[in-house]
C-alpha cells in the first residue's frame, strides 16, 4: 500500500510539474490593422494593457490584456467588441511556448493610467508584464540571477527602492516599441564615448586638442543591451521586406562609382534656412572673387551661381575632382574578398546565393542560410537547428562578457527579429573574416542597431559594416575625402579606423537620431579645431594655402548640403547640424587628426 501510495504521490507531483511547466493564460487579439498607432485606440485603455505585433509590411495585431483564466479574457473581449471591435477574440497562449528568462521588476502601475516610459527607460531595456487591468513594469532581461542581483543597486538607486529579481517565462514578456509608448525608439543612438568628447574632440573654444593618440568615431549612446525574449508566440513572416530605404549601392570599380554618383539624387539645399555653414561657404567665395553678394548666410541663387564658379576655376578643386572620379575612396578599394564574403553580400538579389551557400561550413554561412529560410517559410525545425549549429561553432561553446545572450543555450526562433539580432551576434564573433553586408542594414535597421551596440561594449566583438554608398557618392563628399586623404601623412591608411567610419556613416544615414547637447558640443568643437589648425598650416606655405582653401569650401558645401538632407528626416536646423557635423566626422576626422 505504501509503494502504491508512493506511486500515486509521485506521478502527482510530475504532473503537477508538468503543469507548472505549461501554464495556459490568454490574451485578447483586438484586430490587424494598417500603420496601427496606440493613440487610435484610446477607448480601449481602461480595459487593460494595449500592445502590437508587426507582422510585416505596415500591419500590426494589436492586443489587449494577459488573462490567468479564460472568464476574465471573455469579460474583456466583450468590453472590446462593445467600444466597436466586433472582430476581438481572446488568444490562448503557453509558457510551453517560451522559456524561462531573469528581469528585475520595477513598477506597478493601472493599465489605464499615463506610464513614465521615458523615465523607466533610463533604467536599461522595459518589458511590460500585463495582469489584468495592471502593468506591471520590468527591465532585462540578464543573463543569470547573479547578473540581475548585481545590478539591482543600480536600479534602486534610480529611484525604484522596491524593485525586485524575479524569474519569468517570455511568453509572458511584452517588449515595448513607439506604439506602447508613444516615444520614437532611438535605432542608432550616438555618442562620443559616454556622452563626452572623444580624443581629439574638445569643446573648449580658442584651443586646438591635442592630437588624439587613437581615431575614435562615434559610439552607441546605451550601452546596456536587453535580450528580447528568446521565443514569442506570434508568428513574423517577413517575406515582404522593404528592397530600399534610399540604398545607393557602393561599387569597388571607378567606372561604376562614377555612374553611381551621376545617379545620386542630392537634397536640395534651403534657400530659406540661414546657417553658419552658408555663411563660411559664402567668406571663401568672397575671398575668391566668385561671390559678389553679402554675407547673410542664405544659400541662394548668387551662393549656387559662387559655388559654380570656384569649381570651374579653382585648379585644385578640379584637380581633386577627377582624382575623385578615378579612384574608390579611401577604405573601399576592390580587395581580394573571399567567395564566401561575395555570397553574403550578394544575398538579397542573387538566388543563386542562398544555394551555393549551402557548400561551406562556416558558422555564419549555417546563419544566412537560416534567415533565407525563416523568410521563405516562416519559423521551422530546420531554421532552429541551422542557427543553433552556427551559435555553437561561432563561440565554440564560450560566452562573452557584454553580450547579452547564451551561446550555449538552444533556441527555438519564433520571429525574424531574434534571428537577425543573433545572426549579428555571429558577425561579431567572426568580425575578422566576414563583414556584415549592406543590406542587412538596409532591410532591418533596428535589429542591426540594436546588435551593434550590444556588441560595441563586448570585450573583443565588434559589427563591422562597409561603407554603402551613401553620402560617399555626392560629389562635393567624394572631393572632400579625396583632399582630405591628401592631407593624411600616414604611409599605409589603417583600414580598421576606415571600417570603423564607414560603419558609424552607415548607421547616421539609415537611422539618424539626434545629438544630446554634450555631443553637440563636442562635433562643433572638434569642427572648430580642425578648421583652426588648417588655417594655422595654411599660413606657412602657398601651397597649404591653396590646400586648406579647397578643403574648407568643399567642407562647408557637404556640410550645407547634409544640413538638409537631416533636415528632410524631420529634425531641426540646430539638431541637422550636429547630424551633419557627425558625419563629416566620419569621413575625414581620420585623415586630419594632425590638425586639431
Amino acid at each position: 500500500m505504501k509503494t502504491s501510495l508512493s506511486f500515486i504521490t509521485l506521478f502527482a507531483l510530475a504532473f503537477s510539474s508538468l503543469r507548472a511547466q505549461d501554464n495556459i493564460f490568454y490574451t485578447v487579439q483586438v484586430g490587424t490593422f494598417i500603420d496601427a498607432k496606440s493613440e487610435d485606440f484610446k477607448v480601449l485603455l481602461p480595459i487593460g494593457f494595449l500592445y502590437a505585433q508587426n507582422v510585416g509590411g505596415n500591419l500590426r495585431d494589436v492586443f489587449l490584456g494577459s488573462y490567468i483564466n479564460r472568464a476574465d479574457a471573455e469579460k474583456a473581449a466583450q468590453e472590446i467588441r462593445q467600444k466597436g471591435y466586433s472582430n476581438a477574440f481572446i488568444q490562448e497562449r503557453r509558457s510551453s511556448d517560451g522559456q524561462v528568462v531573469t528581469i528585475i521588476q520595477i513598477a506597478t502601475r493601472r493599465a489605464d493610467s499615463k506610464l513614465e516610459w521615458e523615465k523607466f527607460m533610463e533604467a536599461g531595456e522595459v518589458y511590460a508584464i500585463p495582469e489584468g487591468n495592471l502593468t506591471k513594469v520590468a527591465i532585462g532581461t540578464y543573463a543569470s540571477t547573479e547578473a540581475a542581483q548585481q545590478d539591482l543597486p543600480r536600479i534602486r538607486r534610480l529611484g525604484y527602492k522596491d524593485a525586485f529579481v524575479k524569474n519569468i517565462n517570455t511568453a509572458e514578456l511584452i517588449r515595448l516599441t513607439e506604439f506602447e509608448t508613444g516615444l520614437k525608439r532611438a535605432l542608432i543612438p550616438i555618442s562620443l564615448k559616454g556622452q563626452a568628447p572623444a580624443a581629439g574632440l574638445t569643446a573648449k573654444s580658442g584651443a586646438p586638442a591635442a592630437p588624439p593618440a587613437t581615431y575614435e568615431v562615434l559610439m552607441p549612446r546605451t550601452p546596456d543591451f536587453a535580450q528580447p525574449p528568446a521565443t514569442t508566440t506570434t508568428t513574423t513572416n517577413t517575406s515582404a521586406i522593404p528592397s530600399s530605404y534610399e540604398y545607393i549601392p557602393a561599387s569597388s570599380t571607378p567606372a561604376a562609382a562614377s555612374v553611381a554618383a551621376k545617379g545620386v539624387a542630392l537634397p536640395a539645399i534651403n534657400a530659406k534656412t540661414k546657417r553658419a555653414s552658408v555663411l563660411e561657404l559664402q567668406k571663401i567665395l568672397k575671398a575668391e572673387k566668385v561671390y559678389p553678394g553679402s554675407l547673410d548666410g542664405y544659400y541662394g541663387a548668387g551662393t549656387a551661381s559662387g559655388y559654380g564658379k570656384m569649381l570651374e576655376q579653382n585648379r585644385t578643386i578640379r584637380k581633386y575632382q577627377m582624382l575623385a572620379e578615378s579612384m574608390p575612396m579611401p577604405g573601399q578599394e576592390s580587395g581580394a574578398e573571399s567567395e564566401l564574403q561575395r555570397l553574403v553580400n550578394s544575398l538579397a538579389s542573387n538566388p543563386a546565393a542562398a544555394a551555393r551557400l549551402s557548400s561551406f561550413n562556416e558558422p555564419i554561412a549555417q546563419a544566412y542560410r537560416a534567415y533565407q529560410l525563416f523568410v521563405a517559410q516562416g519559423p521551422s525545425t530546420e531554421a532552429n537547428r541551422l542557427m543553433n549549429a552556427a551559435i555553437r561553432g561561432a563561440f565554440a561553446g564560450r560566452g562573452v562578457p557584454g553580450l547579452p545572450f547564451d551561446p550555449n543555450a538552444t533556441y527555438a526562433y519564433q520571429n525574424l527579429e531574434q534571428l537577425i539580432i543573433h545572426l549579428n551576434f555571429i558577425h561579431c564573433a567572426t568580425a575578422a573574416s566576414i563583414t556584415a553586408p549592406c543590406w542587412m542594414f538596409e532591410r532591418h535597421p533596428e535589429e542591426t542597431s540594436r546588435a551593434y551596440q550590444s556588441c560595441a561594449t563586448a570585450p573583443g566583438t565588434s559589427l563591422k559594416m562597409p561603407s554603402c554608398g551613401q553620402f560617399d557618392n555626392w560629389p562635393e563628399i567624394k572631393t572632400l575625402v579625396a583632399i582630405a586623404a591628401d592631407l593624411n601623412t600616414d604611409a599605409v591608411f589603417n583600414k580598421q579606423r576606415l571600417s570603423q567610419a564607414a560603419t558609424e556613416r552607415s548607421r547616421l544615414y539609415m537611422a539618424p537620431t539626434a545629438l544630446n547637447a554634450s555631443e553637440q558640443k563636442a562635433v562643433e568643437g572638434w569642427s572648430r579645431n580642425l578648421l583652426e589648425g588648417l588655417n594655422a598650416w595654411a599660413t606657412r606655405d602657398p601651397l597649404n594655402q591653396k590646400l586648406s582653401t579647397a578643403f574648407q569650401a568643399m567642407f562647408f558645401q557637404s556640410q550645407a548640403r547634409l544640413e538638409d538632407f537631416y533636415m528632410t528626416k524631420g529634425y531641426n536646423a540646430s539638431q541637422a547640424t550636429g547630424l551633419a557635423l557627425a558625419t563629416l566626422h566620419t569621413l575625414v576626422a581620420y585623415h586630419t587628426q594632425r590638425f586639431v
